[in-house]
């Protein structure tokens, strides 16, 4: 019996996540983050990709997001059935569980979580600062970064076991101090990954067969 063939449509800070459970029967498409700032810009680069996929002979489509501020909302496949993780934004698959997400949300919901490849992009708030220095004088950047994240109070870096250096953790405590919050370090987990690309779907995951299209009502039925 042939092994089930997977397409992974995913966000290119989660790579080394992803990969560390590739196998001969899955292919991946990474895509750039900027699009997480940008969720009107996504639904037509995911749809786009997908389209590109009309004539694969493969069986399952796995969109590597989450809801995204509605960015995958619309999306569709025409031949294939799309496997979503039932999640509002990737923190989740980053933190293992909808329910550890809820009980770091419930500690200190003002937390802007750090991940290796969220820093490797450059989209920590320095490196999103160091952007907004190419539109404005530095002190005006400073100003819009510091108004945007005005409500956060802890810096969480993640640890999901995938290759963390003291790079990582230097550049998350700068952007801590930066900031003036308070840093912190947890631990993630690569189980939600694990169960997308192993094909163990519970109630954590969406299936839509070929045809359907992503809805926002879709995620807030767990």
């Amino acid at each position: 019996m042939a092994s089930t063939k997977y397409l992974v449509i995913a966000c290119n800070i989660m790579r080394d996540e992803l990969l560390r459970f590739q196998t001969s029967g899955i292919s991946f498409v990474f895509l750039e983050q900027s699009l997480h700032r940008t969720p009107q810009k996504m639904k037509p680069i995911i749809q786009e990709e997908i389209d590109r996929a009309e004539s694969w002979e493969g069986d399952y489509i796995i969109l590597s997001y989450g809801l995204c501020s509605n960015g995958i909302v619309g999306v569709k496949s025409k031949n294939h059935s799309i496997v979503i993780p039932r999640v509002h934004d990737c923190i989740t698959l980053f933190l293992g569980s909808t329910e550890r997400f809820m009980e770091e949300h419930k500690k200190e919901p003002g937390t802007y979580y750090l991940t290796k490849g969220w820093i490797e992009e450059g989209k920590s708030p320095l490196g999103v600062y160091q952007e907004y220095c190419q539109r404005y004088d530095r002190e005006t950047a400073e100003w819009v970064i510091k108004e945007e994240l005005k409500n956060y109070t802890r810096i969480a870096l993640v640890d999901i076991g995938v290759g963390l250096s003291d790079y990582h953790r230097e550049h998350a405590k700068e952007n801590a101090r930066f900031l003036h919050l308070r840093y912190e370090e947890i631990n993630g987990s690569l189980a939600f990954f694990e169960k997308m690309l192993r094909g163990w779907w519970s109630e954590d995951f969406i299936i839509l067969k070929p045809g359907e299209e992503v809805t926002q009502e879709l995620f807030f039925t767990f």
